[in-house]
């Protein structure tokens, strides 16, 4: 059976212990942190989730924000991963206790000058992660009651992107990436004549796209056997296909085969389809 002992109270719910076993963890638990100070034990049955800081890097990184930030902003802070950890499936990086904390800091920081920081790529950063776009809203609507601040719509987009590289265990900077291709694109299928909306269609080209760069970066790009009748059928929209499919091997400095412009014809020529009706 493993001891833990109480290092830091950051929240009712939130503690930070460091474990018999030599291990530091953020600990949640309702009340957990009631009347607890330094120094108590706190017992298994008290706990609900629990994140192990593994690295001495990780715990030195999350100790500096301990001594730098308002415990308060924390222990929120805290609370806002361990519901995003609860609702999004795999386990998230331990990097993101650190990451967030600091993230989160600033942005009630720059709120309370008046200072806004807009995000170029919330439209795409909805469509490209769903799943924690919509996690992420409920934490700013957290954030915004428990600190009592109005963080602007464009800090959803920041957390999606915490939220997505935390369970991909990858710098946010890589995901962000991805996203910058993925804007990039768009704008130029905007210049060949394709119009995006917030249609099932736009949804469809805007995840395939994503599924496109990733594949195309793993080199495991799909077979394609209807190539043939798509040039035939489709000429004009695989043309099209074919300029987008070469910027993106720009940015990429990685071929996109003709399979994968085929499978792209097919998306945008609903989007085509779409428009027309």
């Amino acid at each position: 059976m493993i001891d833990r002992t109480i290092i830091h109270v950051l929240s009712h719910n939130v503690v930070m212990a460091h474990l018999s076993s030599g291990k530091n963890s953020i600990a949640f638990g309702k009340g957990i942190g009631f009347k607890k100070t330094p120094g108590m034990m706190i017992g298994e049955g008290e706990i609900t989730q629990e994140f192990l800081l593994h690295t001495s890097e990780v715990l030195k990184n999350y100790e500096q924000i301990l001594n730098a930030v308002d415990v308060k902003i924390i222990g929120i802070t805290e609370e806002v991963i361990a519901y995003a950890q609860s609702m999004l499936e795999g386990d998230f990086s331990e990097t993101i206790h650190a990451s967030l904390v600091d993230h989160i800091n600033f942005a009630v920081e720059r709120q309370k000058r008046g200072i806004f920081i807009t995000n170029p790529f919330a439209y795409e950063i909805g469509y490209m992660y769903p799943e924690e776009y919509k996690v992420a809203k409920k934490a700013v609507e957290f954030l915004n009651e428990h600190l009592d601040v109005k963080l602007p719509e464009d800090e959803v987009a920041f957390l999606t992107m915490h939220f997505n590289s935390a369970r991909k265990k990858e710098q946010a900077s890589d995901s962000l990436a991805v996203v910058r291709v993925v804007s990039q694109t768009i704008e130029s299928a905007k210049e060949l004549g394709f119009n995006f909306d917030d249609s099932f269609s736009t949804l469809r080209f805007i995840s395939h796209l994503k599924g496109v760069i990733e594949r195309v970066k793993q080199k495991k790009t799909l077979q394609n056997s209807l190539l043939s009748k798509i040039k035939e059928e489709y000429g004009d929209t695989y043309v099209k296909a074919k300029v987008l499919s070469l910027m993106l091997s720009d940015s990429l400095q990685l071929e996109v085969p003709d399979d994968e412009t085929g499978y792209l014809t097919m998306h945008l020529e609903r989007l085509l389809q779409r428009t027309e009706v």
